[in-house]
């Protein structure tokens, strides 16, 4: 029996080093298939952090945290993957160089300034390439098990917040409180139930073994390099979405240079969201302009609020009866009011976004380049206290389009 248990080990060994030797297979088609993905995925972050702050309503500071929070892992993981894949090519080319050359350096055909120098065998270099680009695949393995725990976690208090109603402070100050809690569990020299149960896990073992073979500074900082290498990645990922702001104005940066994919619809990608008004095409086509209004939930509560607690507001604003969600916007042409007769409610089928669209009749409109300026009138609630505020927006949206 002893003898039994001994081949098998011996096999499962054998077994394990012929996998060791051939893993460069596995790695390269993991890393090509992730990094496709990585690619395609921060427009979908974007989309999904839209809808919260539109359909769902959880708030543009949470969205936000949502947006910057996965673009960093989104990022992070595209800078460990860009990197294994040139560490494989550079790993190819030592392969190719260790077939071509299997004898290595010849020292009688140098120069003379070359010679007498100790150089390293292609076989080598193989071989230690062949275990750098095996522990650069493994760090990111191990912190996407930690990134997926607190993504959960997360996403567990977003649900509660939206459920709940809970204002943003609240939510936002328990997240770190716990993160602090933890983190002085962890840091704490005492052993206890949890860091020995932890110490178990596939995290944290991974964890260990970097730092107990090549350093735990060196860990760290390697972490925190691939950190700012991503920061460009991210600011480009989130950039516009501002816009998506809706308790406030835009900024004069954005009147003077609009992002015209955020306004118009012959720039406009089928599967994102718009953030403000937008209209057909910045050039008109005929004497009619067509005009979409996005759908944001916070506005359906708006309603009621506005005509039972703020009746006053509105009347120092002169505005109109509130009964629908459009009445909540005034549209200005060259700072003239304009009042459609009706809004259509549209969905569109390719990014799932709710809009009110309406057809503006510009007859008498003359030919030249013109303003048209959308006011707002809403409720939202502090992000501080969740006490409901009376806000009047000026220029919710503020584009120049063209009348030929």
């Amino acid at each position: 029996m002893a003898e039994l248990d001994s081949n098998r080990k011996q096999d499962d060994l054998t077994w394990l080093e012929n996998l060791q030797r051939n893993s460069w297979e596995p790695e390269i088609i993991i890393t090509g298939l992730i990094l496709a993905f990585l690619f395609i995925f921060p427009a979908k972050i974007y989309e999904f952090a839209a809808y919260l702050v539109q359909d769902i309503g959880t708030g543009f500071l949470l969205s936000t945290l949502v947006l910057f929070y996965l673009s960093t892992v989104i990022s992070v993981f595209k800078i460990f993957f860009i990197v294994q894949l040139s560490l494989r090519f550079v790993w190819a080319g030592l392969l190719g160089l260790s077939y071509a050359f299997p004898k290595g350096v010849n020292q009688e055909k140098l120069f003379k300034t070359a010679q007498g120098y100790s150089y390293q065998h292609p076989d080598e270099m193989v071989l230690r390439m062949e275990k750098i680009c095996s522990m650069t695949l493994a760090y990111p393995v191990s912190i996407s098990i930690m990134i997926l725990i607190f993504t959960l976690y997360l996403g567990s208090l977003i649900a509660i917040k939206v459920f709940l109603n809970l204002p943003f402070m609240a939510i936002y100050a328990f997240f770190i409180i716990s993160l602090m809690a933890f983190a002085i569990l962890m840091a704490s020299m005492k052993k206890n139930k949890f860091k020995k149960w932890y110490s178990q896990t596939i995290l944290s073992s991974v964890g260990a073994t970097y730092q107990s073979n090549i350093g735990k500074w060196f860990t760290i900082w390697y972490g925190l390099v691939v950190i700012l290498l991503s920061i460009p990645i991210i600011l480009n990922d989130v950039k516009g979405f501002n816009l998506f702001f809706n308790e406030i104005s835009v900024s004069e940066a954005d009147i003077d240079w609009p992002i015209s994919e955020f306004y118009f619809e012959d720039v406009h990608p089928e599967e994102k969201r718009y953030p403000r008004a937008y209209a057909q095409s910045q050039i008109m086509e005929g004497s009619s302009y067509k005009l979409g209004i996005p759908f944001y939930v916070d506005d359906e509560k708006s309603i009621e609020l506005l005509n039972v607690k703020f009746q006053n507001k509105l009347d120092s604003l002169s505005w109109r009866k509130i009964e629908a969600m459009p009445d909540l916007y005034q549209i200005y042409i060259d700072e003239k009011p304009y009042y459609p007769k009706n809004w259509l409610p549209l969905k569109s089928s390719i990014s799932g976004q709710k809009s009110f669209e309406t057809i503006l009749y510009l007859d008498s409109l003359e030919s030249g380049i013109h303003e048209l300026r959308v006011e707002k009138v809403m409720v939202f609630p502090d992000f501080l206290t969740n006490q409901l505020k009376f806000r009047y927006l000026e220029n919710w949206s503020n584009f120049k389009f063209l009348k030929p």
